[in-house]
C-alpha cells in the first residue's frame, strides 16, 4: 500500500515542481580545508542542478508589507523532499546568488517538501 506522503510527493512533483518549478544551481558546501596552524583556508562547494518553487519574494521597490518576517531581498523556496540542503549553501537563480538562512522540513510524519529561507547574496 502506498503511503499518503508518497502520494503527496508524486502530486507535488507532477503538478507543482514539473509545471511551475525553476531550474537552479545549488552550491553545497563541502568539507573545509585548514592549514597547518588550524586556520580555515577555503571551503569548496559542489554544484548541482535542482528544481525549486520560489515564493514570497520581496524587492526594494515593493510598496506593501510582505507576509511573515521576510526582510527586503529575501525569499522562500519549496524544494523536493529528497534534496539535501543546509544553512550557508547558496542557490543561483537567474544570475542572482541567494544564501540559505534557514531550512525547515514540514511537520507531517514523513517529509514531503522542504522550505528554505534565502537572502540575496550581496558579495
Amino acid at each position: 500500500m502506498v503511503s499518503k506522503q508518497a502520494l503527496i510527493r508524486t502530486k507535488l512533483a507532477s503538478k507543482v515542481f514539473n509545471v511551475i518549478g525553476k531550474s537552479v544551481t545549488l552550491n553545497s558546501k563541502s568539507s573545509p580545508v585548514y592549514n597547518s596552524r588550524g586556520e580555515l583556508e577555503s571551503i569548496t562547494s559542489v554544484p548541482s542542478t535542482i528544481t525549486v518553487v520560489p515564493y514570497n519574494l520581496t524587492e526594494k521597490d515593493q510598496v506593501y508589507e510582505s507576509w511573515g518576517n521576510l526582510e527586503e531581498g529575501e525569499t522562500d523556496m519549496a524544494i523536493n523532499y529528497e534534496v539535501t540542503i543546509n544553512v550557508e549553501d547558496t542557490i543561483t537563480m537567474e544570475g542572482d546568488t541567494w544564501r540559505v538562512k534557514a531550512v525547515e522540513k514540514n511537520y507531517l510524519p514523513d517529509n514531503v517538501v522542504t522550505i528554505v529561507r534565502l537572502s540575496k547574496d550581496l558579495a
